[in-house]
């Protein structure tokens, strides 16, 4: 199972900004082998033009939701990907469902193939070549009914797991009682808040790189997760980090590895 970095950044960077050559993080965003994307958000097309890679879509059947602010959900992608696009299969809250009929009309948006999960950690359930495990995380939308999520995405053909945790400050109990009995190959972690954000009251729902490192340690001295297990982060805010080297040199020692646009991993 492969994952490429469509994005790794928080919601305060600006596509305007956008310069060939010069560190930029989109908004965050990723694609598990070439089926199945996470987050539909408004700079995966971007990503792909620069890229050099047109048809880099193509190929998704499957798109998963993690919430519905607009750096990870934007009706225009889902519309492209799941209507103009190869049909591609939408799975969220219905949070997700709402939005689009707000932004395309509830005509549009009843031809898109949604289909409604609920978090229920007991009831994983299959999304093409993947079983998805959806699972609270501690984060917050304007639709007070919504369920936002973390994943933890199995691949059964290899028995690999990978964990994708954007946003979210900690891991809820809940959803922590069942991450700890899996055997993680990859867990991404959000780094929300970095070196520039003391006192920040993103922490309530962001994590820092003190917060990191006190998860870190718990994995470790317990011995969660598979022996290969190996960590990384995303959805890095350009107004609470320095530069990307710099952050490498703070995470290298809790033995952590910063993502980057385009960034692929094998898990």
């Amino acid at each position: 199972m492969k994952l490429t970095f469509l994005g790794t950044g928080a919601a305060d960077w600006d596509i305007n900004a956008y310069e060939p050559g010069k560190e930029f993080r989109r908004f965050s965003a990723a694609i598990v082998n070439s089926d199945l994307l996470i987050d539909p958000g408004p700079h995966i097309f971007h990503f792909a033009e620069c890229a050099g890679r047109p048809g880099m879509f193509d190929g998704v059947r499957d798109i998963i939701v993690t919430h519905t602010h607009g750096d990870h959900f934007c009706p225009a992608t889902v519309e492209k990907l799941c209507l103009n696009g190869p049909r591609s299969t939408l799975w969220g809250d219905k949070a997700c469902l709402r939005k689009l009929e707000r932004a395309l009309g509830p005509e549009k948006a009843a031809q898109i193939d949604f289909r409604e999960t609920a978090v229920n950690p007991d009831e994983p359930y299959r999304v093409g070549n993947y079983v998805i495990r959806p699972l609270r995380s501690n984060h917050a939308t304007d639709d007070r009914a919504e369920t936002t999520r973390l994943y933890v995405i199995e691949e059964p053909e290899t028995r690999r797991l990978l964990y994708y945790g954007c946003d979210s400050a900690w891991i809820p109990t809940e959803s922590w009682n069942v991450i700890k009995t899996l055997p993680l190959n990859a867990m991404v972690l959000e780094d929300t808040c970095g070196e520039l954000a003391t006192d920040d009251w993103r922490i309530f729902e962001h994590n820092t790189i003190e917060m990191l490192e006190l998860m870190l340690r718990m994995f470790r001295k317990y011995g969660c997760f598979a022996p290969d297990v190996r960590y990384y982060t995303s959805h890095m805010a350009r107004t609470l980090h320095t530069d990307h080297q710099r952050l490498k040199e703070k995470l290298a020692p809790l033995g952590v590895t910063p993502a980057y646009d385009g960034m692929t991993i094998t898990i």
